[in-house]
């Protein structure tokens, strides 16, 4: 299979692609469109058939996003309902391929819980979980946990960064070999090889060991979502890769530069932190044909000013500030208390020129992300401008409306990437960590390992 070379990085073989299970899809007008259901968020059979359209492109894992409070924008769209972890449970035993990320929050859930859960379904998935750190910016969220206020964004991180250490040790707590099973001692474990990890520190006080054995991939792959500085040092330290929002090559490529290289700073091969934008896709046979089924959506939500909401939410100002034939205004460049920050200088670079309307940014990077409209051909080239430029080493997808633009992603995207050998034709039967590229992990050694396979 061809392969593509990117700048600062090694010779790869294939384009790694998560699909983010949105409700409806990230359009507002998704939940209204002819044909769809609108009680689908809470409908497994939905998420059972995104993950095997996801399988049927043979694409790398499909995510779940997380709030643990009912959002502001939840009376025009549906938002995040169902628990991750239950619901890609059950979506392990409807797929055999295809990887499953769960975001979990370390700011609301304490290590031990994360630890045994994602190792739970990293067992039942066989080697497919993926644990997507967050630190949590809805202080509605806060009060759902019992927490009055949330911590400012430093301790956060700082947390954060305590609890990925703890869970990894957690991970880590059974040697090789500890499953003894051996009839003639009849000694089923091995306690010697289970050790305590006895962690005393700022956050967190854990006795250990964990009560599951070591998951599949010895360690399930550690995404992480966050761009402020605190945000970028936990991904060079803790990360396996990034989920990110980046408007423009330019930035994406820089971004990449500057947490690989927080990475090599801290005695990390730069190599295996990976960035994964997200990316808007609507895809169809023609450009024009692609602008219908935007329109479409865009016709169903009733003015254009009711789609900035979300807009508004996310950078935390008034949506009354916002028109559509101007730049943001100044207040919405003011650092915000709360919210995510990846997201606001995401936007905040879309509009650096001083030129581009908010109106602009509607049609050309909505909901946070760059939106790809157009044909196969079209959309294959720049997925792969990004990528063999520097600016990705695989991308987080998101439809405007679902299951329709994964299956039209699927039937009319995939084929065209993989007619350039950038994706496989079929699954090879490695768990996800492989798939993407990353170092297995020993458990004897307790750190990763370069990988043979």
């Amino acid at each position: 299979m061809p392969t593509a070379s990117t700048p600062g990085g090694p010779t790869r073989g294939h384009l790694p692609l998560v699909v983010n299970m949105q409700p409806s899809g990230v359009h507002q007008g998704a939940w209204q469109a002819p044909g769809a259901d609108p009680r689908a968020f809470v409908d497994l059979g939905y998420h059972r058939e995104l993950a095997r359209q996801a399988e049927r492109g043979v694409l790398d894992a499909v995510f779940l996003a997380d709030f643990a409070a009912l959002q502001p924008e939840s009376h025009r769209q549906p938002r995040w309902t169902l628990d991750p972890l239950v619901t890609l449970s059950a979506l392990a035993g409807a797929t055999e391929h295809v990887g499953l990320v769960a975001s979990i929050s370390t700011t609301l859930v304490e290590p031990y819980a994360v630890a045994r859960a994602v190792a739970s379904l990293d067992h039942v998935s066989g080697g497919r979980a993926g644990w997507n750190v967050v630190t949590s910016f809805d202080p509605a969220s806060a009060r759902n946990v019992g927490l009055a206020e949330l911590p400012d964004k430093a301790v956060r991180y700082r947390r954060a960064g305590e609890h990925v250490d703890v869970v990894r040790a957690l991970w880590s707590s059974w040697e090789d070999g500890a499953l003894a099973f051996d009839r003639t001692t009849h000694t089923f474990i091995d306690t010697a090889k289970v050790h305590p990890v006895d962690h005393h520190g700022e956050f967190f006080d854990v006795a250990g060991p964990l009560q599951v054995p070591p998951p599949p991939q010895g360690q399930p792959v550690v995404f992480q979502a966050g761009g402020s500085e605190g945000g970028r040092d936990l991904a060079a330290r803790q990360a396996d890769a990034v989920f990110a929002a980046q408007l423009t090559l330019a930035s994406a490529r820089d971004y990449r530069a500057d947490i690989r290289a927080r990475a090599a700073a801290l005695g990390r091969d730069p190599q295996h932190l990976l960035l994964f934008p997200g990316v808007v896709v609507v895809a169809g046979e023609t450009r024009a044909e692609a602008l219908a089924k935007r329109r479409a959506l865009d016709d169903l939500v009733g003015t254009p000013e009711a789609r900035l909401v979300n807009l508004a939410h996310f950078l935390g100002v008034d949506q009354a500030l916002l028109r559509l034939d101007r730049p943001l205004p100044p207040e919405a460049h003011r650092p915000a208390t709360h919210g995510a920050d990846g997201f606001r200088l995401a936007v905040l670079s879309f509009f650096a020129d001083g030129e581009r309307t908010v109106g602009d940014f509607l049609r050309e990077g909505s909901f946070g992300h760059r939106s790809l409209v157009g044909d196969p051909v079209t959309i294959a080239d720049d997925l792969q401008s990004w990528w063999e430029g520097g600016a990705a080493d695989g991308f987080v997808l998101m439809f405007d409306a679902l299951p329709s633009g994964l299956r039209d992603f699927v039937d009319l995207v995939v084929p065209e990437l993989r007619r350039r050998g950038l994706t496989r034709p079929a699954y090879d039967g490695s768990d996800l960590r492989t798939r993407l590229g990353l170092p297995a992990w020993g458990a004897t050694t307790r750190e990763p390992q370069e990988a043979t396979a």
